[in-house]
């Protein structure tokens, strides 16, 4: 038989603030909801949630992403970004498992198939999330998917490869490029759309639910505040992927 196509919801860089008021003159909390209740993100089979939920790791930022979650009818897998605080978020959602000396990061198996996470909230991949990475990716027979929240390239986008970028990134392409039943990578961070070829493998960057940050020059100049979200569609042999705003 064969497996069914999985429909995968991914919301990025939501920036939610400790309380209701706009965060950097946006409505953050309203830009989250926005993505989290389109039509395009109706019956999905996995939502990922791809770091940076929070601004500045408020309590009250997971709170309002939690209680939203508590009604979620499929699974949510959670990574943090370089806002986040990995110990607050313990205390709103269910990690249990996931996290290793400090660091989230899992396998995740859904319908006969592994997707697999990993931690750069630091703005690098550790040493020991690598070799974990490779040797559970040796594991699966078929194709594997990748996210995290940094991506591990450059991605030409002037005012964030400049600033913010992945710090081991030789390091984390290295042991990317021995993960031959690896494809696809989905990362966020950049605030931005885009896609990028790191040898054999597609890095497709989703943009925010807070807001999007002009890539083309190298200084901070806000494009849009408009909410983006991706919605993944993965079968075998097939994989299609759109962003929505």
């Amino acid at each position: 038989m064969k497996n069914k196509v999985l429909k995968i919801g991914q919301i990025s860089d939501a920036h939610i603030g400790r309380d209701s008021n706009p965060v950097q003159e946006i409505d953050v909390r309203e830009n989250f909801l926005t993505a989290y209740n389109s039509d395009s993100m109706r019956n999905l089979d996995l939502l990922v949630l791809s770091g940076d939920l929070a601004d500045d790791a408020a309590p009250g930022a997971y709170s309002f992403i939690a209680d939203i979650l508590k009604d979620c009818k499929v699974p949510v897998c959670i990574i943090p970004g370089n806002h986040d605080n990995l110990e607050v978020m313990e205390k709103f959602f269910d990690l249990k498992g996931k996290v290793h000396n400090g660091k989230c990061y899992y396998r995740y198996d859904i319908d006969g198939r592994s997707i697999f996470f990993l931690d750069s909230a630091n703005g690098t991949v550790s040493s020991e999330q690598l070799s974990w990475l490779e040797k559970e990716t040796a594991k699966v027979d078929g194709e594997v998917l990748l996210f995290l929240h940094h991506p591990p390239c450059h991605c030409d986008h002037k005012f964030m490869d400049l600033r913010y970028s992945l710090q081991n990134m030789d390091e984390v392409q290295a042991t990317l490029a021995k993960i031959k039943n690896l494809k696809h990578i989905f990362v966020g961070h950049y605030h931005s759309e885009m896609t990028v070829q790191l040898g054999d493998k597609t890095v497709y960057v989703t943009p925010s639910t807070q807001m999007q940050i002009n890539p083309s020059i190298s200084v901070f100049c806000l494009s849009s505040a408009a909410p983006r979200w991706r919605v993944i569609e993965w079968g075998e042999n097939f994989l299609e992927t759109k962003v929505y705003f």
